[in-house]
């Protein structure tokens, strides 16, 4: 799957509608008729007033810039011309300006405590999205942080301060503060959404951070499992160094069975390792599939793809001739190989009964290489065969290292598909 750039992880992020086409909280400019405001700076400040409600801002700036010129001014006054200019700059998104009053007015604030709590928060997230509009992201993060270091508590600043971090190249920080939300929402059950979960695949990705990809891209195919996000995650094993090339048709077995087939390449590969490991039933019943997916037997390889076919229903008929006399003799051997690999080509043919009894006896006799391969393909038996709680099971037994546990893990997460 080609991931996208962290620069443009808005187009995925369920902020993008709630922080671009926000509407920032404008200051209430009534205050001009409180008590404290001599004449010859309210009358011009109702004119600003007025003219911003016109959204005449220019006009309003002049009125405000009148108002600011009146000598001894009163902290209080001075206080009321910040907050209707602050009107007017957040209206015009300029974010520089409206920085610098809020800042001049929380100074202001601390001689008369003018400003009520949950006023003065929905000015640090105005100012913030201010920022944000003009595309200062770092600066936009910066507000919406002093607004919840506060006490705020609003989701939507959560959510535009993440989208900040991560618009402003802080990869790390947007990072973590997604998964603090996520922790916060298992404390009370609440599912991570699908936008955090794809921000975070994204940042991690950004980051260099393979596990963390890997780890979100789990809860992503954990909790909304398509055919997309399966791709993403089973990639990461594919990526893997040390994936052990027995287990490789293992992989395409998930891979078929989450409906994650996408391409004639996939198939043809899928048929390959088949054919070759001695599962010719498996790999003409994937030819088959890749028929009515429109994705094999048509095409430039049409010729090819028909004697490739020919020659698998060849095997499978010889298979099927030689089957109990095959079975007879692999029950007379010390260990299991054989008569394991002969029940898993029977599951193969879709004979889940017969081919399950097989591999059970075949397990139960000993097998001297590989056990936990065989306890794997068991379970995946069981999961073919529909029999889903002995699948689980099953894989619960197997344990080992070069991809093995990573493979059981997502076959156990594939349990869970509607």
């Amino acid at each position: 799957m080609r991931m996208i750039h962290p620069s443009v992880v808005l187009a995925c992020a369920l902020i993008c509608s709630n922080v671009s086409a926000q509407t920032a909280p404008t200051p209430a400019a009534s205050a001009p008729t409180a008590p404290g405001i001599r004449a010859e700076v309210r009358n011009p400040l109702l004119e600003a007033q007025s003219l911003i409600n016109e959204k005449k801002y220019s006009q309003a700036k002049e009125k405000i810039q009148a108002a600011n010129a009146i000598a001894d001014k009163s902290p209080y006054e001075n206080y009321i011309i910040s907050r209707i200019a602050l009107t007017a700059a957040i209206n015009e998104d300029d974010a520089t300006t409206a920085a610098k009053l809020l800042e001049h007015m929380l100074v202001l604030d601390a001689i008369g405590a003018w400003l009520k709590p949950e006023e003065s928060l929905q000015l640090m997230h105005a100012v913030g999205i201010a920022h944000y509009r003009v595309k200062d992201y770092a600066k936009a993060a910066e507000w919406m942080d002093r607004n919840i270091q506060a006490g705020g508590a609003e989701q939507s600043v959560r959510d535009a301060r993440i989208q900040s971090y991560l618009l402003s190249g802080n990869l790390q920080r947007g990072s973590e503060l997604i998964e603090e939300e996520i922790a916060r929402g298992n404390k009370v059950g609440k599912i991570p959404s699908q936008a955090y979960l794809k921000m975070l695949v994204q940042a991690r990705t950004g980051l260099k951070d393979t596990v963390g990809a890997t780890n979100a891209l789990e809860l992503l195919v954990q909790h909304y499992p398509n055919k997309d996000h399966w791709r993403s995650l089973i990639n990461k094993l594919w990526a893997r160094a040390d994936l052990a090339t027995r287990l490789q048709l293992d992989v395409f077995r998930l891979v078929a069975y989450v409906s994650a087939l996408e391409e004639t390449t996939d198939y043809t590969e899928y048929i390959d390792f088949s054919q070759k490991a001695g599962f010719s039933a498996e790999a003409l019943r994937v030819f088959d599939q890749g028929v009515t997916a429109g994705l094999v037997g048509a095409g430039a390889d049409a010729d090819s793809h028909k004697k490739l076919r020919m020659k698998l229903v060849q095997e499978v008929d010889q298979d099927r001739k030689t089957m109990v006399a095959d079975t007879a003799a692999a029950l007379k051997k010390p260990d299991g190989f054989a008569l394991f690999n002969i029940g898993l080509n029977m599951v193969g043919m879709e004979q889940f009964d017969k081919g399950i009894e097989l591999m059970e006896k075949a397990i139960a006799k000993g097998l001297a290489k590989r056990p936990e391969d065989a306890r794997l393909r068991l379970a995946i038996a069981y999961t073919m065969a529909g029999q889903v709680e002995k699948a689980r099971q099953s894989f619960a037994t197997v344990s080992g290292n070069e991809g093995l546990d990573q493979l059981v893990r997502y076959w156990t997460l594939a349990l869970r598909k509607p």
